[in-house]
């Protein structure tokens, strides 16, 4: 056992050691370079014999070349692919020149398909970058800054114009922020600040060495750039390897961090230190999976955005691993696969992720390809490009990409996906970009990425968002926060104007709302899914609210939401939409488009109310779009009930009917209800039980026909009838 006062001490002596650490990595950050490298790697001969000899510029000299003849690591292209290049990818070529010109005269703004934070306002510095400037009081844009993608930008124009000034730009703005930007105390070794937030340090280690690689050969970089270049990725290196926390392990974060640590200890494989980065960054990223990737291959963080944040750095460590022989743990292979099949599960018909929590609406193919080329995977290829985009023909170069096109692809065997662990639902009709998709989200796992989305749908259809999350546009604790974040702006369900979690910031809750009894169902001709959601039992009158949605294939959904008090209370239906197309019509919703439309019909009397909304598909933007808030005032039980469907593809008849139990004596809506639809020759009838207290209450009489369950679906054609039990 450990008195206090020796406790005490050895923390102190702890500290200490740290400190001293800390201080010898700072100080010979800009030290003696040929004291950190392997001067017997082959190819270093001279620079081991300069070096020695107290001859530090031709040492440098030296270790330029042999640096500038060493392969890279990511580039795989030559000059003698510019030309198809240029060919191929104009649009891609001309866009990457256009940024270089703007970072040249240090005009930002930050627009890439995968920048976490974007922006739409430009800054352009007229003196000196100021790497701590926060423009716009938002602090992302300032760890944008920092990330010094669009350095990367330098390098490929550099490699495409074969222009000086690229490079020159590069070497000033490097030096420019390895100059003023020391690194910071120890007090900040687990998140960090400014510039050097650790998730950033990471980052940076791949954009820095990707720049590095396309413009390595030009004369501004010079043999002394290349000694404070080196010296700065050697700070990095040792900056994130000082420190794994318990914070670390369940963050998205430390993936980021490691996986740069990763890169390093590829790209600096000629520094004594790189052998034990790498054999830490490989255990801490083996950690890091176990815990954070769940077994259906989804990121615990509930946001399709870091998912592949995430699953980015994955693939990079596999192609790496793969490129020079470096042996992984196989949980590292097999759940970088199972994130590519979670990313199919849930891409929509437009190849796009869904704006499931704090989430862009990204394209995830250039994603995909990379994962289908690296595990040699048809299915995966199948919702990728079809020939590898401009970002992989530039890692994997010309023969891969040639490779790439005779992958043959393979659709999925399966068409719907229930997420189990992470407890998401996505339902489809085809693999086609016309295909019919809804996703239903029927659990709350994570917290700060997490929306108060509990229970809420979507639907794209006809190529177009009907339905939609209203997506994330800041991470400023401010009003707009809070409103992204709510369950009013997410197709999903509320009462008396309460939230189901209660936020305390923008990143944490007071109150969390969890779901109960999760149960699903596919077939080939539907799907079905339901969740209790629990947030509501914290009122001093408990709420029991409970959402059924049937997705009859190809284009219908029948919703039941049922909620159960004492008292009086106010019970809601939201639905969101993308834009202001909609409309209320005849006691129901339909949006306006010139054709294709979707109708919400409620199929009990509710009262309507159209808002004013926002939908942000991006961070940073945000476009005005309509709510429509279906609302009902009741005691005791009440059920909204809403069908939805294309009037234009679906000519519908529909009608609530009675239920009765085995006895033949009707029953109240609180024990059951039944809805029919009647579809061309075909009727469909629904019907939900909501209480059943005994095995023998649970036979019900629907329109003359005797089932057995809870929730029912007669198909009826012509005298024949078929009985799906979707739920005994």
């Amino acid at each position: 056992m450990i008195i206090p006062k020796m406790k005490q001490a050895l923390c102190l002596i702890t500290v200490l050691a740290f400190a001293n650490l800390y201080s010898q990595t700072n100080t010979n950050s800009n030290s003696n370079i040929f004291e950190k490298l392997n001067l017997d790697t082959p190819g270093m001969e001279l620079v081991k014999q300069y070096s020695t000899n107290d001859k530090k510029t031709k040492a440098l000299s030296e270790l330029l070349k042999f640096y500038r003849k060493k392969e890279d690591i990511y580039k795989r292209v030559t000059k003698e692919d510019i030309s198809f290049i240029k060919e191929q990818y104009q649009e891609d070529v001309t866009q990457s020149i256009s940024i270089a010109d703007e970072v040249r005269k240090k005009y930002f703004v930050f627009r890439e398909e995968w920048d976490m934070e974007r922006t739409n306002i430009p800054y352009q510095f007229k003196k000196e970058i100021d790497w701590e400037l926060n423009p716009f009081g938002d602090p992302e844009w300032t760890w944008m800054l920092n990330r010094n993608k669009y350095w990367m930008h330098l390098g490929k124009a550099y490699f495409f114009t074969g222009k000086e000034k690229y490079a020159k730009t590069f070497v000033q703005q490097v030096t420019h922020w390895i100059d003023n930007n020391p690194l910071p105390s120890l007090e900040d070794k687990y998140r960090g600040t400014g510039a050097w937030r650790r998730i950033e340090a990471g980052i940076r280690c791949e954009n820095w060495i990707k720049s590095f690689e396309f413009l390595k050969k030009s004369k501004y970089v010079t043999p002394e750039f290349l000694e404070k270049f080196l010296n700065a990725l050697f700070l990095h290196g040792e900056y994130i390897n000082n420190s794994f926390s318990n914070f670390s392990k369940i963050s998205n974060w430390s993936i980021l961090e490691n996986h740069g640590l990763f890169n390093l200890s590829v790209f600096l494989e000629d520094f004594k230190i790189a052998s034990a980065w790498q054999k830490k960054a490989v255990n801490r990223l083996t950690t890091c999976m176990e815990l954070q990737v769940l077994e259906d291959g989804t990121h615990w963080e509930h946001s399709p955005m870091y998912h592949n944040e995430v699953f980015h750095c994955f693939l990079n460590v596999n192609l790496l691993a793969q490129r020079y022989n470096i042996e992984l743990p196989e949980i590292l292979v097999q759940k970088t696969k199972g994130m590519a099949y979670a990313n199919i599960g849930w891409q929509k018909p437009n190849y796009h992720q869904p704006l499931l929590g704090d989430s862009d609406d990204t394209d995830i193919r250039g994603l995909l390809s990379l994962a289908s080329y690296l595990f040699k995977n048809s299915i995966v290829k199948s919702r990728a490009d079809k020939e590898l985009d401009f970002e992989n023909y530039l890692v994997l170069g010309k023969n891969v990409a040639e490779n790439y096109k005779n992958i043959q692809p393979i659709e999925p065997s399966f068409l719907s996906k229930f997420q189990q662990n992470s407890g998401d639902f996505y339902m489809r009709t085809s693999w086609g970009e016309d295909a019919t998709y809804t996703s239903l989200h029927l659990k709350k796992l994570a917290a700060g990425h997490a929306h108060d989305d509990l229970l809420s749908f979507t639907i794209f259809a006809n190529n177009k968002d009907y339905l939609v999350d209203n997506g994330r546009y800041t991470y400023v604790d401010n009003k707009w926060r809070k409103l992204f974040k709510s369950n009013a702006t997410h197709n999903t369900l509320g009462v008396d104007n309460l939230p189901n979690s209660i936020l305390k910031n923008a990143w944490f809750n007071e109150y969390e709302a969890w779901s109960e009894d999760i149960y699903t169902k596919s077939s080939s001709f539907f799907d079905y899914g339901e969740a209790v959601n629990s947030g509501y039992k914290r009122l001093e009158d408990p709420v029991y609210m409970k959402r059924r949605m049937l997705f009859l294939k190809p284009n219908i959904w029948l919703i039941f939401d049922s909620f159960s008090a004492k008292e009086s209370h106010k019970y809601s239906q939201y639905f969101n939409f993308p834009n202001d197309k909609v409309q209320i019509k005849e006691q129901a919703i339909e949006t306006t488009y010139e054709s294709k439309n979707l109708k919400i019909q409620p199929i009990k009397e509710v009262e309507f109310k159209i808002n004013d909304s926002w939908y942000s598909p991006e961070y940073n933007l945000k476009l005005k779009s309509k709510q429509v808030e279906l609302f009902k005032n009741s005691t005791e039980f009440t059920s909204l009930i809403s069908l939805l469907y294309f009037p234009e593809e679906s000519s519908i008849n529909y009608k609530k009917i009675p239920v009765y139990n085995r006895k033949g004596e009707l029953l109240a809506d609180k024990d059951a209800e039944a809805v029919s639809i009647s579809l061309n020759e075909k009727e469909y009838i629904v019907m939900v039980a909501y209480n059943s207290p005994t095995i023998a209450n649970h036979f019900f009489l629907v329109d003359g026909t005797m089932v057995h369950g809870e929730v029912i679906l007669l198909e009826k054609e012509g005298n024949n009838i078929k009985t799906h039990i979707i739920k005994d």
